[in-house]
């Protein structure tokens, strides 16, 4: 025996530490092996009789009598995963026990090495591995056993599961290069030259961009113990509870990204496959595939399919494809497909795809797709289509809408209502005015001035609304009420304020595709301590004062007055 272990330290480049009380170093051996690992020889030259383990350069051998006293509760089963046809030897092989969901990974040389409980009951190990058939191994013994197994191609790939997979990390340390093969051309034949055919650029969509931000919050809190299986394991496991600290660290252990559990308590971060009822995370909720009931997380919640129930997030909610029920964070809502439900928020609530409910933010929100419900923000709504329901907020932006929205401007791209108008009345000589929405309600946003002419403001700014009615033959009745503050001296900030308020019908004759004429009465009220606004003497206009013109006795003035112009029209309307 001595000399056996002489030559397999010789041979191995390290030294053998044992007693020799333990160790019948001068019993005779006889062994033929050929290409095998010192762990397979002296799994054969000791039968079970003594166990070993390296430390650094050194294999220290024991008698297995000397640690196995009493009956252990746990026991040991190793060895190699080969490819049945090549015996080569296959690293990356998830392993694992579906009853007590203990796993392990085959190492870069093919060994294994996972540790079971010897508690009664049948014991099996299942082995997958991309590309390999699935293999179903019983467990007999409950003792430390070298076990080998071996794995059979799969000729027919299964369909990838639903859902997200993790890319297998790299190894970095020995990075493996592609030569690659250059085929070179005795000659050139120009007429057989033909133009690159560059590839397109695939765009880059909502539902591709969160499922960047996914993998990037996983592979920052997962192992690559958790990738492997991920790539390698396509069976569903579901246990009622799993609680968590990380997602490597719970009682799920390395299968947690494989797992369907009913109720799952996270109190740092947890990952898995889905929920079937309750999530709770203190800090991060990472679900591959579906939840269904109620999630809630202190930062962020990230699910790879779909969301039925509440889900509720400190930061941010992140959905890579539909949504249903409410949805709620301090931060962002995103959502790749469709919401069938309430988004709220006071940052930014962002769908993929249509909205069927509502949206409800401070910030902002966006529906990339069509809207059957309500977006109500204080600052800017954005949507492709609106169908039914209405936009409410600060801006409003949609591609097309058959509502009217409702905020400080609109703006509807395919059928909405724009004109660029150049005006004169009794107050300017001129105003220029664009008006922006929907024929049913538009916004108006108007500047004029009288050039410093005695008698007249010296310029004017107004905010105002209106509706207009399609008559036919290129007529068209609109009216606006607008309220315009006056700058009467050139002390524009430190003067006394006067308001102008306006009602003014108008008529509307199309003169060319996009160019029509308009002319109508006004009736207006104004807020001015000034005497001797609006005297017309420039112009011969005089308005039809009612009450009197400005004295400067009092501070309020009505009159009719009129305006008439030039617009230039959207093509739609």
């Amino acid at each position: 025996m001595d000399e056996v272990l002489r030559q397999l330290a010789s041979k191995g480049n390290f030294s053998f530490s044992y007693s020799p009380d333990a160790i019948d170093v001068r019993s005779r051996v006889s062994l033929n092996a050929t290409n095998q690992t010192v762990r397979e020889i002296l799994i054969v030259l000791f039968d079970g009789s003594v166990t070993f383990k390296e430390r650094r350069r050194y294999i220290i051998l024991h008698k297995a009598a000397e640690v196995a006293r009493k009956q252990p509760e746990s026991f040991i089963l190793n060895g190699y995963v080969l490819d049945e046809a090549t015996g080569e030897k296959l690293p990356q092989v998830s392993i694992y026990e579906p009853g007590t969901l203990t796993s392990t990974v085959s190492n870069e040389f093919g060994y294994y090495r996972i540790k079971l409980p010897a508690q009664p009951g049948p014991l099996r190990l299942e082995v997958r591995k991309e590309e390999y058939a699935r293999k179903s191994v019983a467990v007999v013994a409950r003792k430390d056993t070298y076990l080998s197994i071996t794995l059979v191609p799969d000729t027919v790939k299964p369909l990838a599961t639903p859902g997200f997979r993790l890319a297998t990390r790299v190894d970095t340390v020995r990075p493996k290069v592609e030569i690659p093969v250059v085929v070179v051309s005795k000659t050139l034949d120009t007429d057989s030259i033909q133009p690159i055919q560059r590839k397109e650029k695939q765009p880059v969509t909502l539902e591709r961009s969160l499922q960047i931000i996914r993998d990037g919050l996983v592979f920052a809190f997962s192992t690559a113990s958790q990738a492997i299986h991920t790539e390698n394991i396509s069976d569903t496991l579901y246990r009622p509870f799993q609680a968590s600290l990380l997602p490597f660290i719970g009682t799920n252990h390395q299968l947690s990204g494989n797992v369907i559990n009913d109720v799952s308590l996270n109190f740092g971060a947890g990952y898995s496959m889905g929920v079937r009822m309750f999530e709770l995370g203190g800090v991060l909720n990472v679900v591959r595939q579906d939840v269904t009931g109620f999630q809630a997380a202190g930062a962020v919640n990230v699910v790879g399919r779909n969301v039925k129930g509440f889900q509720m997030a400190g930061a941010v909610n992140l959905v890579i494809n539909r949504f249903d029920g409410f949805q709620a964070s301090g931060g962002i809502n995103l959502v790749g497909s469709d919401v069938l439900g309430v988004q709220m928020s006071p940052g930014l609530n962002l769908i993929g795809g249509n909205l069927h409910g509502a949206q409800i933010t401070s910030g902002v929100n966006i529906a990339a797709g069509e809207v059957y419900g309500y977006q109500i923000s204080g600052g800017l709504n954005y949507a492709g289509i609106v169908r039914r329901g209405h936009q409410i907020g600060l801006v409003n932006v949609a591609d097309s809408s058959a509502t009217t929205p409702f905020g400080y401007f609109s703006y509807v791209r395919q059928n909405g209502y724009r004109r660029l108008e150049f005006t004169t009345d009794e107050t300017n000589f001129g105003n220029v005015t664009f008006k922006t929405g929907v024929r049913k309600f538009y916004n108006i946003f108007t500047f004029g001035t009288s050039a410093f002419v005695p008698g007249k403001p010296i310029m004017s700014v107004g905010y105002g609304v209106g509706t207009a009615a399609n008559l036919g033959r290129g007529w068209m009745f609109n009216v606006d009420l607008t309220g315009h503050r006056l700058a009467v001296q050139k002390k524009f900030f430190k003067e006394p304020w006067a308001w102008q308020f306006r009602l003014a019908p108008a008529f509307e004759k199309k003169i060319g595709s996009r160019l029509a004429l308009s002319v109508g009465p006004t009736l207006n009220l104004m807020l001015s301590p000034y005497s001797g606004l609006l005297d017309g003497t420039r112009t011969g206009l005089e308005p039809f004062w009612i009450g009197g013109k400005p004295t400067g006795t009092r501070d309020v003035y009505a009159w009719v007055g009129f305006q008439a112009g030039l617009r230039i029209c959207n093509r739609t309307l």
